[in-house]
Order: C-alpha cells, then structure tokens, then sequence
C-alpha cells in the first residue's frame, strides 16, 4: 500500500514536471518569435556603444512588429537628439519601406522623419512629407506647425499666413500677432521695390496686419516709412510722432526717424526743440544720445552735462551712450572732472554684468540690435531692450 503510494506521488511528480518543462519550453518558443534575435542584438550593441552595428543589425531584421517598430522610432530620435541626423533618416527611411508596417505607425515615422529632415536642413523634403500627413490626419495641429516653421525659415509669409490660419480655424490658438508680423514682412519687401505700385501694395499689406492686430508698432511705423518714401514728410511726421506718443516705451525704435523726417523738412532746430520737450520720458538718454551726431545742437554744455548725469545716475544709459558720453568730454562738451569719471565708473561697473542692449523674455537670446522676430526661439516680438537697474534686468519695447 505504501510502495503504491509512494509510486503514484512519484509518477505525479514526474508527469508535472514534464509538463512545466513542455509549457516553459514553449513560452519561450513565442518569445523568441516576439522577439527577433537581430532586436536583442542590435540592443547589445547599442548598449556598447557599437552605434553602427546597431545601425546595421536594426535595418537587417527581416520583419518589424508594431512594438519593435517603437524601438526603431526612438532609436531614431535619439541619434536625431545626439546630433547624428544620417543615422536617424536611415532608420526612418528603412521603416517607413516596410509594406507590413501599420499605417498609423507609418505616419509616425514620417513626422519623424520630417523632423529629421528640419534638422539637417532639407526644408523641401521636409515640407513634402508634412504636406502629406496634414491630409492624411485629422487635426494635424503639430504638422501643421512644423510646416509654418519652413515657411519662416525659407520667408515664404504668404503660405505661413495661409498654414497660420489653418492652425486657428482648427485649435483655439491665436496667431495674430505673429500674421500681422508676416504681412509687416510682405510690405516691407515690397518698400525696398521704391516704385509707386509696390508702395500701394505695400499700405494693403500694412491694412491687413493691423486687421490682425490694431496695435501693431510696426506697421504703424511703416506707415510713416510710406509717406517719408512718398516725400510727403508732413504726414510721416505726424504718424512717426503719434507712435511716439502712444507708445512712448518705442521710442527709440523711431527717433532715427523723425530726426531724418525733420532734416528732410531742413528743420533741424525743430528737432531738437522736440527733443527737449520730452524730458517725461521714461528713458530720455535714448532719445538725447542724438545730440552729438549733429553739428546743428541748440542745447547748452550745462543742459547735455545734467542730462547724462541724471540718466547714469539712474542706470538708464548702454554701452554706446557711455561712448558718446566719453566723446563729449573729449570735445570739452562735458567737464573732465570727478563726476564724469565716477560716472563712467558706474557705467563699466554695470555693463560689465551684461553685454547686450536686447534679448528674449522666452528663450534669452541676447543682441546689439532689434529684432521683430527672435533668432533664437523663433516667437516674434519677444525681444526686448535690456535696461541695468540695482543689477536686475527690466525689459523695455
């Protein structure tokens, strides 16, 4: 009785472990069929550090499987991230090739690629993929946008106004601003034409950026820019001294302008007149930094003298200011003496800290110049003049 026992505890035990044998042996069978063995190699290799013969090992796989698919899509992103964009096409490239692949996937992979072709710089190929995919997804916002960005880069402003309207009739974003800056772009390509019927279609162009947006400085200034060019001096006066008015913080982007409007009118003196009736503005010095490019001053040593020490006093002074101010006390305009040495000593103490006049509030890119659209971050009108003050930045347009 106990043999018998012990025989059938025995021949269970047995018959168990075959079958956990069968069933492990046979698990692994459909994993290894899941799982290619070039997958688990080409991982090894990437691991290693060996990046071409992961390369390789990946595109010889005979069949790609919707989650290897992924891998191959991130593997591609990240040579694309590394700066390895070739390596990345080919990825992509030989993915998309694959007649087994999942249309959604494929469309993935296409953007990918696309992208992979905007970092390279392959613009057109780029824009030939993402065309296709924005009529192939349903609100292709994200393809849409990438298309917007080759159209900046290549300025081509009337297919980024037509991708950017695009962009708002489907999502909630609103692009005006940044259309009202294309049609500022068209118009001021065409003012460089200087003929009669490129200057009208020039002011269309403006009308419709401030149907965009009312309150573009821009094109309220290439309004003025019109009738200067149309030598109808009086009216650029008028419209150049109304964006002062209202958007006394703009000044400086328009005081070259009146100076050369009022010389055009051979009212130098008027001018400065006007010059000197504005000492309620934030930043004077940006305005007074004109004095000494002109023969013509009608201001007094003591009035120049007091003006820069209040405005240094103040930290409201560049780099380019500090240099007239050191050409005045060369030409005995300003005393040489304690006070304009200590006033340059705050100068350099301060601009020592910084070394541009502008930069970005997205992205910080800083420059000596003004830009309506940031070459860094792309976003436009984000740069804004750079004023010292206790050591912190404030920003001024």
């Amino acid at each position: 009785m106990y043999i018998a026992l012990s025989t059938i505890i025995f021949c269970i035990i047995i018959i168990s472990g075959i079958l956990f044998y069968i069933s492990i042996k046979s698990f692994y069978k459909k994993k290894s069929n899941a799982i290619p063995v070039e997958y688990l190699q080409s991982m090894n290799y990437l691991l290693s550090d060996q990046h071409d013969k992961a390369l390789d090992t990946f595109m010889s796989m005979v069949s790609v499987s919707k989650d290897t698919a992924e891998t191959h899509i991130i593997l591609g992103n990240m040579f694309r991230n590394r700066g390895e964009v070739d390596r990345a096409i080919k990825i992509h490239q030989n993915l998309i090739a694959r007649p087994e692949l999942n249309p959604r996937v494929r469309q993935e992979c296409s953007l990918e690629l696309a992208k992979d072709y905007l970092k390279s710089g392959f613009l057109d190929r780029a824009e030939t993929i993402l065309i296709k995919l924005a009529n192939e997804i349903d609100r292709p916002i994200q393809v849409l946008k990438y298309l917007k960005e080759i159209y900046e880069q290549e300025k081509e402003w009337e297919k980024a106004i037509e991708i950017s309207n695009n962009i708002q009739s489907i999502s909630n974003e609103d692009l005006s601003i940044t259309i009202s800056h294309y049609y500022c772009e068209l118009a001021e390509l065409e003012l460089t034409y200087l003929e009669d019927k490129s200057i009208d279609k020039a002011k269309k162009l403006i009308k419709k950026s401030l149907a965009y947006n009312n309150k573009s400085i821009r094109a309220l200034i290439l309004l003025g820019d019109i009738s200067f060019l149309r030598k109808n001096y009086t009216d650029a006066l008028k419209k150049y001294i109304g964006t002062y008015d209202n958007y006394p913080k703009e000044s400086y982007l328009v005081i070259d302008k009146l100076k050369n409007t009022y010389a055009k009118m051979n009212k130098d003196n008027n001018f400065f007149d006007f010059l000197k009736s504005i000492t309620d503005v934030k930043n004077p010095i940006d305005i007074f930094s004109n004095i000494n490019k002109s023969s013509s001053v009608n201001m007094s040593n003591e009035e120049i003298s007091n003006l820069y020490n209040n405005e240094i006093l103040k930290n409201n002074i560049n780099l380019s200011q500090l240099s007239e101010y050191i050409d005045l006390i060369e030409k005995n305009n300003i005393a040489f003496d304690n006070t304009s040495l200590n006033n340059i000593k705050i100068c350099i103490e301060k601009y020592s800290k910084k070394e541009s006049m502008h930069e970005c509030i997205q992205c910080g890119f800083g420059s000596t110049k003004h830009f309506w659209q940031c070459p860094g971050c792309h976003q436009w009108s984000t740069i804004k003049k750079n004023i010292i003050n206790n050591s912190n930045s404030h920003y001024v347009i």
